[in-house]
């Protein structure tokens, strides 16, 4: 399908309708941007101020709390009521008091009293977009539905073309909240999470950073080996602390998921094909799993036929001929194969997880024959999806705010 130059729209405009109320935002100052932006349109706006700071936010719209977190729920109805509080923002859904926060919306809707919440997350279209859904995001997202609600959708003539985003400066934003998190010790999440810093990963942050250059260098033949030899199946890994494992999925960890892929892959015994594991960049210096699969790969006899690999560009994968599939949980990636048609097996729970677009049957199989990609029904769930959860920006680059939320004359 051509691609002509249009840009993608965000048409699920979000009416701001009276005061809004911020917790914790995406690490940097994108949350105090928003804000300033409704208050420049006349709308009261209060940030919930935890231990861990958050940059750039008025004083007169600061409410502390540092008291224990279980006892944030009563805190945060105290605060609705108090301030007529209408919409609640947040990033992501698995933080303690996201968690409660959603909770208690959904208490006080069934009361009357409605409170809307909006919940920001990095882009299922990667890179070059933003999230935003109402009441749950990934594994709990409302787009997860069955295959008939998609195919009544409308589809594109063609795919829109998004603004891409190069260097941003309110990076350093980034960097600064981190490393003041990382000496904050006050809990809002029940597992390890990059909003919750500990000062060991400003060491694994530097790390992954230096490691970026050294796979570049000492990974090429293994790649080239990888990529254009012959027939491969791609394995995406998540981040080993990421929800979609931990909620998300029947594993607790990358390593019953690389046991599993690899077993079954040993159990299709396929002639001339391999299989490549992809580590997530996000885990580049927290994490290597090389040991793990060389062992597993050595128990199953395939060694020959196993790699692992770190960054390289997933379009030049996509659109390789050799590649016959992708393995993974509940990854951004899932989107990225199917708009290539490339076929995928999804072992965790996301939209994209259903008939015609992800194989249904078992993993052996998918590795023997993998089903498809449905063209025009994935045209149809990529345009719901983006119309109505994607914004075409950054969290530290451009954001269409005037685009996305409108307020009452």
């Amino acid at each position: 399908m051509n691609s002509k130059y249009i840009r993608p729209k965000f048409k699920r405009k979000i009416k701001i309708v009276g005061p809004c109320l911020f917790l914790v935002g995406p690490i940097g100052n994108f949350f105090s941007r928003l804000s300033n932006y409704f208050e420049k349109n006349n709308v009261k706006t209060y940030k919930i101020n935890f231990p861990l700071y958050e940059y750039g936010f008025s004083k007169k719209s600061k409410i502390k709390y540092s008291n224990d977190i279980s006892e944030f729920k009563e805190f945060l109805e105290e605060t609705i009521i108090k301030k007529k509080i209408k919409h609640i923002f947040m990033y992501g859904n698995v933080l303690i008091p996201h968690k409660q926060a959603l909770t208690l919306c959904a208490e006080l809707d069934r009361k009357g009293y409605l409170v809307n919440s909006h919940i920001f997350e990095l882009g299922y279209l990667r890179p070059n977009f933003v999230t935003l859904e109402d009441k749950g995001v990934n594994y709990t997202s409302s787009f997860i539905i069955n295959r008939d609600f998609y195919e009544k959708q409308s589809s594109y003539e063609s795919f829109p073309v998004p603004i891409k985003q190069r260097f941003r400066i309110r990076k350093i934003w980034k960097l600064i909240s981190f490393v003041n998190h990382c000496f904050k010790n006050y809990k809002i999440v029940e597992f390890e999470h990059k909003l919750q810093p500990k000062p060991i990963y400003l060491w694994f942050q530097l790390k992954g950073f230096f490691l970026k250059f050294f796979y570049k260098i000492f990974e090429k033949k293994l790649k080239i080996n990888s990529f254009s030899t012959g027939a491969f199946f791609l394995v995406i890994l998540q981040v080993e602390t990421d929800s979609q494992i931990l909620k998300g999925s029947k594993f607790e960890n990358n390593n019953e998921f690389i046991y599993k892929v690899i077993k079954n892959f040993s159990d299709a015994k396929l002639k001339n094909t391999k299989l490549v594991f992809k580590h997530h960049p996000r885990d580049r210096g927290y994490n290597n799993y090389l040991k793990f699969i060389k062992n597993v790969s050595r128990e199953f006899n395939i060694s020959d036929k196993v790699s692992y690999i770190h960054d390289f560009p997933l379009s030049k994968i996509f659109r390789n001929n050799f590649c016959k599939g992708t393995v993974l949980i509940n990854s951004t990636v899932g989107y990225q194969s199917l708009f290539h048609s490339v076929p995928i097996k999804a072992l965790g729970i996301s939209p994209y997880n259903i008939e015609g677009l992800a194989h249904q049957e078992n993993l052996v199989s998918f590795f023997k024959h993998p089903k498809k990609v449905e063209k025009l029904l994935f045209n149809k769930f990529y345009k719901y999806i983006l119309e109505n959860s994607q914004i075409n920006g950054n969290f530290d680059g451009y954001f269409p705010f005037e685009s996305v939320f409108i307020f009452p004359e």
